[in-house]
């Protein structure tokens, strides 16, 4: 950032056109607003003296009225087994969230967050203990992408990498923030990812589905079920009770038809809670309905859920049992990366303010594991 003042314009996380419109850019033309776009989003420029096709008395100008509030990372932490990294980013206001490096062999995956906390109470998540925090910027979105991506690049990582937003807080209540980073991400001047590399996960907003399924964006959309019944639902993830899951399949149902865009019904599994024959079962009928993809996802324990974690063996049951059920429907098993350093999927927590300090991976997982018992939930 070239300087930080509560007067200076911020164009990290700001569209062409919006940058076009900036008062210090008053008489220019709109190809202003893409030339200096191309030089942030495309060129990684962090002062506007770097923009040597601009003349001297506009880059004086933006120097002096403007930044460009990109955010780098406060601290990281890599797994000693699997090679994933978590960064942790402070926002302006002293707040913080997470985003992961996922490595894998040929493939590269960043999850990145959109919220720092999360108001959405789903007992088995982390972040829910945060509780509501608030939304991110654009900017604070492309942030993490852009730091991650130069850490692949770096690195000698993968170039065709996916960004799927599965980090902290739910994408669809931030909808202004996190389809602002969308448009960028997918365009030029921009990132200019492929849409198909993109996935929003969502814990059922049906009107943001709803709206989404509006724009002009062919991402994909990835819907946390976690349960095959209303019951089980609504006591594991609250939002249930406002919009039940079979609702949200017709939002999801629509979402496909009009975009040729796959959805995926992820399903973390539960001791004791959603791993039942019948789950089973009923989880293979609604992919076979929907016509999408299933992501079983093994249970990753931290200190703020007493869940019990599905043996691996009982997961590949579970998924054997789906599969004369669900036709041609791809059933996969996401095996967690990251788990020592807290940093797998549903660990993902931060605390904000200069004494509170998280405990580190480790010390969550020796909590974690010696909580006795799965939580209760009526049948």
């Amino acid at each position: 950032m070239t300087r930080e003042t509560d007067a200076a314009a911020d164009c990290y996380g700001l569209s062409p056109r919006q940058i076009a419109t900036l008062p210090v850019l008053e008489g220019e033309s709109a190809y202003r607003g893409r030339q200096i776009a191309r030089w942030i989003y495309e060129a990684g420029a962090r002062r506007f003296e770097e923009m040597t096709d601009l003349s001297k008395e506009i880059r004086a100008r933006l120097e002096s009225a403007c930044v460009i509030g990109r955010l780098d990372p406060e601290s990281e932490e890599t797994a000693a087994d699997d090679g994933a990294t978590k960064y942790l980013f402070r926002l302006r206001d002293g707040r913080t969230v997470e985003a992961v490096w996922i490595r894998d062999e040929g493939r590269d995956t960043l999850c990145v967050s959109s919220q720092a906390g999360c108001a959405y109470g789903c007992t088995f998540c982390a972040t829910a203990a945060m509780r509501a925090g608030r939304d991110l910027t654009p900017g604070e979105i492309l942030s993490q992408v852009a730091f991650l991506r130069d850490a692949i690049a770096r690195r000698g990582g993968s170039e065709a990498h996916n960004l799927v937003f599965m980090g902290m807080g739910e994408p669809l209540a931030n909808y202004d923030g996190v389809v602002g980073a969308l448009r960028i991400l997918v365009s030029r001047p921009g990132f200019g990812l492929a849409h198909r590399r993109i996935t929003v996960s969502t814990v059922g907003l049906e009107p943001g589905i709803r709206r989404l399924t509006r724009e002009p964006l062919g991402v994909r959309l990835a819907f946390s079920l976690n349960a095959t019944t209303d019951t089980v639902r609504s006591e594991l993830m609250p939002i249930n009770r406002k919009y039940p899951f079979r609702r949200v399949f017709e939002a999801l149902r629509e979402y496909q038809e009009r975009k040729r865009a796959p959805v995926t019904l992820e399903y973390v599994l539960l001791r004791g809670i959603n791993d039942r024959v019948e789950d089973a079962e009923r989880l293979a009928r609604f992919a076979r309905s929907l016509q999408c993809k299933v992501n079983l996802i093994a249970y990753n324990p931290h200190a703020f859920a007493r869940y019990e974690p599905v043996p691996d063996p009982e997961i590949e049951a579970f998924r054997r049992r789906m599969l004369p059920i669900a036709g041609r429907v791809t059933i996969t098993v996401r095996w967690s990366k990251g788990r020592d350093i807290a940093a797998a999927c549903g660990q993902l927590a931060t605390r904000t303010g200069a004494d509170e300090k998280r405990p580190a991976g480790g010390e969550r997982d020796r909590r974690a594991a010696g909580a006795s018992g799965g939580r209760p939930v009526s049948r």
